[in-house]
């Protein structure tokens, strides 16, 4: 995040709930005293309950990206959640495929029609994993678990391969 400051992320599943700012960093710390030292340390770091951000996972799928001249990019146009920690990744390389398309397109119209035609496939399969990453964090410990020590590793490549080719 620049200027010192760092991003986490951790995912509650249950009811959805108002979580008071007030006692929120303890909250944390209590929930998550279980897990591995480097989760304790993170979360040892902080220093108020202000810096503690706590909301439901919000989701953007718009039939349309642009409507004439105008267009949106990144989470503007297609927020997900960061189960697979790539909203950053997927508003560069919207920047990229809009900037080829806008130099390649003789109408900007046409250029904006082409960027969502090559862009909607790659997001479409961000979001997804994203979700398939969130209903698998809602599944009894046990099971999930297992999985996870069982072919973890392997899904953990499969899911990020199709990220390594081009935009």
């Amino acid at each position: 995040m620049g200027d010192g400051r760092t991003y986490g992320f951790g995912n509650v599943t249950g009811p959805r709930l108002h979580d008071a700012v007030n006692g929120r960093r303890q909250r944390l710390r209590d929930h998550f005293a279980g897990f591995g030292g480097l989760v304790r340390d993170y979360l040892d770091c902080l220093e108020s309950d202000e810096q503690i951000h706590c909301g439901p996972i919000e989701w953007l799928e718009l039939d349309r990206w642009h409507v004439g001249r105008v267009v949106l990019i990144g989470d503007a146009a297609h927020a997900s959640s960061p189960m697979m920690g790539q909203g950053g990744c997927l508003a560069m390389e919207d920047a990229l495929v809009l900037a080829e398309n806008l130099q390649s397109k003789a109408r900007v119209e046409t250029a904006l029609d082409a960027f969502v035609a090559r862009r909607r496939p790659r997001v479409d399969w961000v979001q997804r994993g994203s979700r398939a990453v969130g209903d698998m964090l809602s599944l009894p410990s046990a099971i999930r678990n297992g999985v996870l020590r069982e072919r973890g590793v392997a899904m953990l490549e499969d899911r990020f391969r199709p990220l390594t080719a081009a935009p």
